[in-house]
């Protein structure tokens, strides 16, 4: 045990992480203890108070996520059953009446979207139909390698609208690209390696953009953006305002890596027999894919005509998810199905929506919105400078997080708070947020801020150093495209005033 012990010790991990939850509780507890600021309910003090804990939990990972969300539960309940229910004095709330409010998250449907979306990747994924999807993709662009290059982006496109994760489109993409280089003799850090590889961990993030079920924090975005009291954002709709842009955008991925890499040679010998090989072992389409086909196709198609027919797209994601658990229509059965999910991550998106939830109804959100930007002046700016002035600081805070979702629960609801507050009708508010989504889950520096991109790296592709070279000229295209369709695109639909 001692000895255990001591191993801890001299490798730092458990030095450092005791001494990061003893800094996050320390802040906690001076938050709680401060005089209650003027304009701040005493609720509001607290979940700000357990706001930075919890935060400060994600950026250090002192502690795992999953832990991290029941302990944000948790203190939350204790937090405002503890304090007055409104105000700064009163009568208690009591944990009772706390419980609702700290579990909120559990029965919001940015969340029921989110769970619906791992299960369905992982029904998906269990068929194998999206390797079959990926590799007839491949064959058909052909073997050039700039060709295969633009068949990985298309691959991912096409994922995008089947599989609502990530994760798992990363978890394909990934496998896919290994098997291409190591069957054409290649050196795993090879240019083409790393060209490959590296496009493999990138894109998945990046072409969660272009439609609403594509990324987790999609939904979330939303979620919040309803809560404050917007407009909500159709399936057709959210493909009309990111979809053009991601188009672009990839477009100059595919050009900045054409350019950055000296590839060894201009076509892969042996390429279509290679792919051919890798779809004769898959052999004929199984029942299995077909059904599950079969499922997307609908899925999409109800999520695409949500105006004509008026069912919510969670409860579309909900249908499909039945459907694919259901005896004759189903793909597997559910005690299967939900050994493959990530429960942590379930668990993560409730507690997350919860503090947002609860950083806006107790008053925190407007109060840390004042503060921080409209008492600093911020909020005087040209819209326009607002908008770079967000999407920078966003950019900023995107390299505390290794958790794309976590940066957006965690900074999301101030910023629509403070635009809310500035009561500007000419204010794109809806623009301004997916201008900050496409900041968020469109920077690839460091591997560490990414899934995908971590499961790319884990395969020793490519060093941390070659993700930067690629990454810092892709974020200045970002950038550059953002103004661009600040200017033309987005007013022309009504995204930006």
């Amino acid at each position: 045990m001692s000895t255990n012990s001591e191993s801890l010790v001299s490798n730092g991990g458990f030095d450092r992480k005791v001494i990061m939850i003893l800094i996050g509780l320390a802040a906690m507890v001076a938050i709680i203890m401060a005089p209650t600021p003027a304009g701040l309910s005493m609720a509001g003090q607290r979940i700000l108070a357990i706001m930075v804990f919890t935060i400060f939990m994600w950026i250090t990972e002192a502690i795992p996520y999953n832990v991290s969300a029941i302990s944000l539960i948790f203190m939350s309940i204790a937090g405002l059953g503890f304090a007055p229910a409104s105000g700064t004095s009163g009568a208690l709330l009591g944990t009772g009446k706390a419980i609702p409010l700290a579990m909120s998250g559990f029965s919001n449907s940015g969340w029921v979207f989110v769970a619906s979306g791992l299960f369905m990747a992982a029904a998906i994924v269990s068929t194998g139909i999206e390797r079959r999807i990926a590799y007839m993709i491949i064959r058909m662009v052909g073997t050039k390698i700039n060709a295969i290059m633009a068949g990985i982006i298309i691959t991912s496109f096409v994922l995008t609208f089947l599989i609502p994760s990530v994760i798992a489109r990363g978890a394909t993409l990934v496998p896919i690209s290994l098997g291409l280089i190591t069957a054409f003799g290649l050196p795993i850090n090879s240019q083409i390696g790393k060209a490959m590889l590296l496009l493999a961990g990138i894109l998945p993030s990046v072409t969660g953009n272009a439609v609403l079920t594509g990324a987790a924090p999609n939904p979330i975005v939303l979620s919040f953006l309803k809560t404050a009291g917007l407009p909500g954002i159709s399936y057709i709709e959210w493909m009309e305002y990111l979809f053009p842009f991601t188009v672009v955008f990839a477009i100059g991925l595919y050009f900045l890596v054409i350019k950055m890499f000296k590839f060894e040679f201009s076509e892969l010998p042996g390429g279509r027999e290679y792919l051919n090989k890798c779809l004769d072992d898959l052999g004929p389409m199984s029942v299995s894919e077909k059904k599950i086909l079969i499922i997307m196709v609908l899925t999409i198609l109800l999520w695409a005509t949500d105006k004509l027919h008026h069912i919510d797209a969670t409860a579309v994601s909900v249908l499909s998810v039945l459907l694919m658990v259901s005896p004759y229509s189903g793909v597997c059965n559910w005690k299967d199905l939900s050994k493959k999910v990530d429960w942590n991550t379930i668990l993560l998106f409730g507690a997350g929506i919860s503090m947002a939830d609860m950083f806006t109804n107790t008053g925190a959100a407007k109060w840390v919105a004042k503060v921080l930007f409209i008492d600093s002046g911020v909020g005087n700016l040209s819209i326009t400078w607002l908008a770079i002035s967000i999407f920078l600081l966003m950019f900023i805070i995107r390299f505390c997080f290794t958790s794309i979702t976590s940066c957006i629960a965690a900074v999301t609801p101030a910023i629509i708070g403070f635009l809310v507050e500035l009561h500007n009708p000419a204010l794109p508010i809806t623009g301004i947020i997916m201008g900050v989504l496409i900041v968020a889950q469109s920077t690839a520096i460091l591997p560490v801020t990414s899934a995908p991109a971590m499961i790319a790296y884990g395969t020793g592709g490519f060093t941390t150093k070659d993700m930067v070279k690629l990454g810092i000229p892709l974020a200045v295209i970002m950038y550059v495209l953002i103004l661009v369709f600040m200017f033309t695109y987005w007013p022309l639909i009504g995204l930006w005033r």
